[in-house]
């Protein structure tokens, strides 16, 4: 009889307890990241009946054993606070008070009058911390030579301290990449004006086709009563007799430089003058043929009379001939050594007279006499280039005075590429360069860089470098380029020089950084906490692990959502894998976990718990009135 006594008080402290744990739950069902507990119950040591044929026990009631935690992941439930954080999957945050470490799924964090975060209760959140915050006067730098890559092996486990006012200094360029495609197309659907730097071998035509001009190819101009024909320059100058005035007849003028002079008597025969020309020039190795009323000047390549008095008139013609390397007056290779030909021989027959210039990708001559005419023409050649000549040709015509006679503009290959760069105070400068197409020899292309530096107010530096690229494209030289202003920085060049190539990507590269100030901070799946900056940077300030635990069913828990490390549980670890750090769940910012806690079902044990109460309180009131009926039945 006193076992049933027995079976009923054990029972009332039994289910009292599972009353406890289960109120508990349902107590904390708005708790974020509350894992229910479990009653688990077991009976207590039984007695056996005597001399039984069978296992009999008589049951002494039951006991509370434990109280399991229920881990399972409660609902996410997303949040306006970028420092809530919930853990998807295991793992558990670790904070401080003082000296006194716990451990909790509650990620309901947020920072202090100090910038620390901290729980509900005050205490720390610990993290692996970069400590490249560095304090000054008026705030918070970070410190950007600091490495940040695995924190957990580097950093300092202790209190993340994040504050308001945070700067990231800025940090000067000196380094710049640039990736690009230099369009070498043979005909160009837009392309720009030439300069008179860039070499024939690398120009268009006003149609935009390349007139691949080489070494040796000639251009005949003649200015005057000079003929050309079959590479041959003539002037025939006609002869009359001489009037009689009472004054010798008088020739002197210069044939390539070499004089010719002869006096005859007055009144001398047109005959008598020709023959004597024809012996001056015949001394002089001066090619001529004579007709009954004029004498006929020849020569090969080029042909300059000069006259000193008024019986002849100056002409000149000569055969321009392209070359890369110029070695004698008549060669040219770009539209300034061109221009500047035929500004020499417009003056030699025509002096003070013309001027030529080249304006917007034209040659242009201006006869700025306001009575004589220019008498000038270009003439093929052997040797022409059909595409130059007729983009050249209309500049070479009868020019009235007064007048001007212009090509056919001349079109260069000019390309732009650029970007930003960072002086030392973070001040935004721009580089631009200019790539044009500046010669093609040897199977080469040569292009001419010309890279400038801007800022707002002026140019900062400016530099030209040429780039060499072989048959198929492809980068010869340079290798790298030395820009010294702002600041010493180095330009690596990853480009070449096809045909148009569709979808070519361009890049710019740079590492240098403008002054930023603090936006706010964002802390990812991996719990790195990032202060991201107005300049569009962002910088790792600490690492938020997750802590797991051999046995998480052995920690104590001290209330608040809050655990202690036992000897059940075992320490706190991390996961790494070759020893990097892996935090074996995600963190979810903005993000809460709510109780695990399933209110039905609690209702349903709540309730099952306190009939079980109720019998067990039976069990022991039916106890007190046997033993009551068997003292009465004594007495």
């Amino acid at each position: 009889m006193n076992a049933s006594f027995y079976n009923g008080i054990s029972g009332i402290k039994s289910f009292q307890n599972g009353i406890d744990i289960w109120g508990n739950n349902i107590a904390n069902i708005n708790t974020p990241a509350f894992k229910e507990n479990n009653p688990e119950f077991e009976t207590i040591f039984s007695d056996t009946i005597s001399n039984s044929p069978i296992s009999s026990d008589i049951g002494l009631g039951s006991t509370l054993s434990s109280s399991a935690m229920n881990l399972q992941q409660g609902s996410l439930q997303h949040t306006d606070n970028p420092f809530d954080l919930a853990i998807g999957g295991k793992g558990w945050f670790k904070v401080q008070n003082g000296k006194n470490e716990f451990y909790t799924k509650n990620g309901s964090f947020s920072r202090d009058a100090d910038g620390y975060l901290t729980d509900e209760n005050g205490d720390y959140l610990i993290a692996a911390n970069a400590n490249n915050l560095k304090k000054e006067q008026n705030g918070y730098y970070i410190d950007q030579n600091i490495n940040t890559d695995d924190l957990t092996k580097t950093g300092t486990m202790s209190a993340v301290s994040l504050p308001k006012n945070v700067i990231l200094p800025a940090v000067p360029t000196n380094k710049i990449k640039l990736s690009a495609n230099l369009n070498n197309a043979d005909t160009l659907i837009d392309p720009s004006n030439a300069t008179g730097n860039l070499y024939f071998s690398a120009l268009y035509n006003q149609d935009g086709e390349n007139m691949h001009m080489v070494d040796g190819q000639s251009i005949a101009y003649t200015l005057g009563n000079v003929k050309y024909n079959q590479g041959t320059f003539s002037d025939e100058i006609c002869i009359s007799n001489d009037k009689v005035d009472g004054k010798n007849v008088k020739y002197d003028f210069t044939v390539n430089g070499k004089h010719i002079q002869t006096t005859l008597p007055d009144g001398s025969s047109k005959t008598d003058i020709i023959n004597a020309l024809a012996d001056e020039l015949k001394k002089n190795n001066i090619n001529y043929e004579t007709t009954d009323n004029s004498i006929i000047i020849k020569s090969q390549n080029y042909l300059t009379i000069n006259s000193n008095n008024n019986l002849i008139n100056n002409a000149a013609g000569a055969t321009l001939v392209y070359k890369n390397n110029i070695k004698n007056p008549y060669e040219f290779n770009s539209l300034d050594s061109f221009k500047n030909i035929l500004q020499t021989m417009i003056d030699s027959v025509y002096p003070n007279t013309a001027s030529v210039t080249l304006q917007e990708g034209k040659i242009s001559i201006d006869n700025n006499d306001i009575k004589n005419t220019i008498q000038s023409s270009f003439s093929k050649t052997n040797d022409t280039n059909n595409l130059f000549f007729d983009n050249i040709s209309s500049a070479g015509n009868r020019i009235l005075p007064g007048t001007t006679a212009k090509s056919s503009v001349f079109k260069a290959n000019i390309q732009n590429f650029g970007g930003k760069l960072y002086d030392k105070n973070g001040n935004k400068d721009i580089l631009s360069i200019q790539f044009a197409k500046k010669e093609t020899l040897n199977n080469q292309s040569i292009w001419e860089a010309t890279i400038n530096v801007k800022n707002a107010d002026k140019t900062i530096n400016t530099q030209t470098q040429d780039f060499t690229f072989d048959s198929e494209g492809n980068l010869i030289s340079p290798k790298s380029i030395k820009l010294t202003s702002p600041q010493n920085i180095i330009l690596t060049p990853d480009i070449t020089a096809y045909s148009k190539i569709d979808n070519f990507s361009y890049s710019y590269t740079q590492n240098g950084i403008a002054k930023g100030f603090l936006k706010n901070y964002d802390i990812d799946e991996n719990g790195n906490i990032f202060a991201l900056f107005s300049n569009g940077r962002e910088s790792k300030l600490a690492t938020i692990p997750l802590f797991h635990f051999q046995n998480p069913q052995g920690l104590e828990s001290i209330g608040a959502n809050l655990f202690k490390e036992t000897s059940n549980s075992n320490k706190a670890f991390l996961y790494e894998n070759n020893n990097n750090y892996i935090p074996g769940s995600k963190i979810l910012s903005n993000t809460l976990e709510t109780s695990n806690v399933n209110f039905s079902q609690a209702m349903t044990e709540l309730i099952i718990m306190q009939k079980a109460y109720s019998a067990a309180a039976k069990a022991v009131t039916t106890s007190d009135q046997m033993i009551k009926k068997a003292i009465n039945m004594k007495t």
